[in-house]
Order: C-alpha cells, then sequence, then structure tokens
C-alpha cells in the first residue's frame, strides 16, 4: 500500500511538472479541441459520403485511396518521425534547424517527382487516367506541407489548425456538391484542392516566421537523408501494409460491398484511436529530448504516460461497446448488426494498438531502435498474411477482424519483451 502511495505521489508530481510546460500544456490543450472538431466533421462527412456513394461505389473510393496512401507514405518517408526528432533535439540552434529542413524538403522534392511518375503508370494500369490530375494536386499539396518541421519544434497545433482547415475546407466542398449523381473523381478533385490551398498556407506561415528558411539544397544531400532515414520508412511501409493488407484481401476474396461494411467498422476504430492522439504528439519532442539527456528519466515518465493512456482508452471501450449500436447506425443503414460484430472484435485491437503505438512512437524511436520497429512491423504483417488468408476464406469479414486482433497482440507481446530487455541500456546518440 505504501508502495501504492508512493507511486501515486510520483505521478502526480511528473503529471505537475508537464503541466507546468507551456508547449506541452497549450499543444494537448488545443489538440484536443481541434481534434473534437476534426471528430465532428468526420461524423458529418463520412456518413453523407457513404450514403451518397453506396457501400459498393465506397468501397471503390476505398481502395483508390489506398493507392493514393502509398504514394503520400512514399513522399512523407519517415520525416515526421527521423527529421521531428532532431528538430526537437537541435531546437535553439536556428543553423542546425535550417540545415535539417532543407536536406529533408530536398528529399521530399525528390520523392514527390518519383510519386507522381509512379501515379501516372498506376492510374493507367487500373484504367483510372482521369485521376491523374486530381492525385497530382493531392501530392504536390503534401510536399507543401512540411508539418515535420512544426511538430519537432513543438508548435504542434499550429500544424494541427491547419489540417483543420483542410478537413473543414473539403468537408464544405463534399457536404455541399456530392449527391447521389456524384463520380468519384468529384471526391479527389475536392480533396486535392483542399490539400494545395492548405500546403499554401504552410509556407506562408513558415515563410513569415522563419526567414530564409525554406530552399532547396543539392540532390546529393537529398539523397543522403533519404538513406539515412530508409530505416524507419521501412518501417512505415510495413505499417502502411498492416493498414492495408487485410481490406486488400477482402476486396479480392469478397468483393467491394464486403470490403465497405469492414472499413466502416475499422474508421471508427480509427476516430477512436486519434482520441489519444493530442497527448502522444505532443509529448513525443519532450520524450526526445528526455531521453537524449537522461534516459532513467525518459523511462519513468513512459510508465506514467502508459498508465494515462490506458485509462483514456479503456474509457472509449467501454462507451463504445455501450453505445455500439447507436455509433454504427449513424454512419450506415445497411448490414448494421455485422459490422456491430466486426467493431466489437476491432474494439480489442484497438486498445492494443494504442499501447503499442505508445511504446514505438515514445520509446523506440526516442532510442533510435529503428530495426527493432521494423522486426516489429514485420512480424504484424507476416501473422496478418498467415492468418488473414484462411480466416476471410471461411469466415468473412469477421474472420478478418480476428486476423487483425491475433496479429496486433502477437505486436505486443514483441513489444513489451524488448522494452524489458533494453530498458537498462545506455542511450545511443545519433547526428542528423
Amino acid at each position: 500500500m505504501s508502495d501504492l502511495k508512493i507511486n501515486f505521489k510520483k505521478y502526480r508530481e511528473i503529471i505537475k511538472s508537464l503541466s507546468s510546460n507551456k508547449n506541452i500544456t497549450i499543444n494537448t490543450i488545443s489538440l484536443f479541441i481541434i481534434y473534437g472538431f476534426n471528430f465532428l466533421i468526420s461524423l458529418l462527412v463520412l456518413p453523407h459520403l457513404i450514403k451518397n456513394y453506396g457501400i459498393a461505389k465506397w468501397g471503390e473510393v476505398v481502395f483508390l485511396q489506398l493507392v493514393l496512401n502509398y504514394l503520400i507514405w512514399t513522399i512523407d518517408w519517415s520525416f515526421h518521425q527521423y527529421s521531428s526528432k532532431f528538430v526537437s533535439i537541435y531546437s535553439n540552434n536556428y543553423k542546425e534547424l535550417k540545415n535539417i529542413f532543407r536536406e529533408t524538403w530536398t528529399a521530399q522534392f525528390i520523392l514527390t517527382i518519383s510519386s507522381i511518375s509512379i501515379c501516372f503508370f498506376l492510374l493507367f494500369y487500373l484504367g483510372k487516367e482521369s485521376l491523374f490530375w486530381p492525385f497530382c494536386l493531392i501530392l504536390i499539396g503534401n510536399f507543401l506541407q512540411p508539418y515535420w518541421f512544426i511538430n519537432g519544434l513543438e508548435k504542434i497545433y499550429e500544424s494541427a489548425l491547419l489540417q483543420l482547415f483542410h478537413k473543414f475546407f473539403f468537408a464544405s466542398l463534399t457536404i455541399s456538391f456530392i449527391n447521389n449523381f456524384s463520380e468519384i473523381n468529384t471526391y479527389f478533385l475536392f480533396y486535392g484542392l483542399s490539400f494545395c490551398l492548405t500546403g499554401i498556407f504552410y509556407q506562408l506561415r513558415l515563410s513569415n516566421k522563419y526567414k530564409n528558411l525554406i530552399g532547396l539544397i543539392s540532390f546529393k544531400k537529398g539523397f543522403r537523408t533519404i538513406k539515412k532515414s530508409s530505416g524507419l520508412f521501412l518501417s512505415s511501409i510495413l505499417g502502411s501494409l498492416i493498414n492495408s493488407s487485410l481490406p486488400l484481401l477482402i476486396g479480392s476474396l469478397l468483393g467491394p460491398i464486403n470490403l465497405g461494411m469492414y472499413n466502416i467498422a475499422d474508421r471508427i476504430k480509427g476516430i477512436s484511436v486519434q482520441l489519444s492522439h493530442p497527448l502522444s504528439h505532443s509529448i513525443f519532442p519532450r520524450m526526445t529530448k528526455e531521453y537524449h539527456q537522461n534516459k532513467n528519466k525518459g523511462n519513468k515518465l513512459l510508465k506514467y504516460f502508459l498508465v494515462l493512456f490506458l485509462s483514456i482508452t479503456i474509457v472509449s471501450f467501454l462507451f463504445l461497446n455501450i453505445y455500439i449500436k447507436e455509433v454504427v447506425s449513424y454512419f450506415t443503414n445497411e448490414d448494421i448488426l455485422k459490422i456491430i460484430s466486426v467493431l466489437r472484435i476491432l474494439l480489442f485491437s484497438f486498445v492494443i494498438n494504442v499501447i503499442e503505438e505508445i511504446m514505438v512512437n515514445q520509446y523506440m524511436i526516442p532510442n533510435g531502435m529503428y530495426k527493432e520497429i521494423n522486426k516489429l512491423r514485420t512480424l504484424i504483417v507476416s501473422s496478418i498474411i498467415l492468418t488473414g488468408f484462411p480466416s476471410i476464406y471461411y469466415f468473412g469479414i469477421l474472420g478478418a477482424a480476428y486476423s487483425n486482433l491475433i496479429a496486433e497482440s502477437v505486436g505486443l507481446i514483441y513489444v513489451i519483451t524488448k522494452y524489458n530487455k533494453t530498458k537498462k541500456q545506455p542511450y545511443k546518440k545519433e547526428i542528423f
């Protein structure tokens, strides 16, 4: 009992200390408000799109969005983690910040040109050539948004505000103009316009606040940055495979209707995961600094944050299970019982996924454990492939949900094992 009191006292002291930190407090409160608005916008837009396009057509949109996401992930590479980490460490050294920004942005420029080229051939192969220009708008708009730089400076609320504008503008276009007769091209055109406009605002913000920051340097340095951060990029690709492998299997084996049903349940789960993002994103730069300065203190902070995140997650889990019918009914009136069955399974994956994300983002990345992260992602993808195909073949989308749960459980066991083995090892410093 005395140990419990001591731990609770330490927990209060740490939370009090973090609350007094201006950047973390502003970021967390602002992000909760902004994510709240994002949540409301999603509640308006997603049902509108599903009801107007229908589940079959929405399944086609989901498939094309998966293709687009791979191209966006290529441009983002791993800079939201790799470069943000170094921006946080060198936040008081403008010369080093300028170097980090230009090397990273040059790398993104190279990747954007490559992605646009790949996009052309992919859409030609899929017979969707008319989507090339909307996709180009989205990819260019993404390049113009160096959110990794702002996030590393612990000004995440600025980036979130711009993302809120993007969602609000896209939602306005969607609700105003998309109806039962709208084509899929219209959805991606609106998405591209809102992406580009948001990118322009990013550039204006950076050029006004940070003089002589924006610019490109030699491609040689850009390629060097791509190479050095390739370990985390491989991790992000494996992460995208984790998110997209089951939908791709469902689409191939069961067709767009079942893919649409699974996606609705998965979207609800995804919105739930986002509840932990405001605090998680706010503390990442701080955890990077803490581990850079004192690993023991970083480990203590990690434990207390895990308790906090787990508390928030369990409350969300219980709420969604109690009101699950009302939540699903809000998104669609079709196949409600089947979607509810899938969602109940995915909610267990949601709890595991939150814990796993905290361990990866707040412990493994700050400590440079890129190879271990890749092993984790490979393990999860392998588990999905091994269990996904037979599960979907015999049990449909319920089998897909169980496959997801098994894979996430295997990943959690791996993360906990790695933490116990490495928590007392000395911190390894990196150079950008």
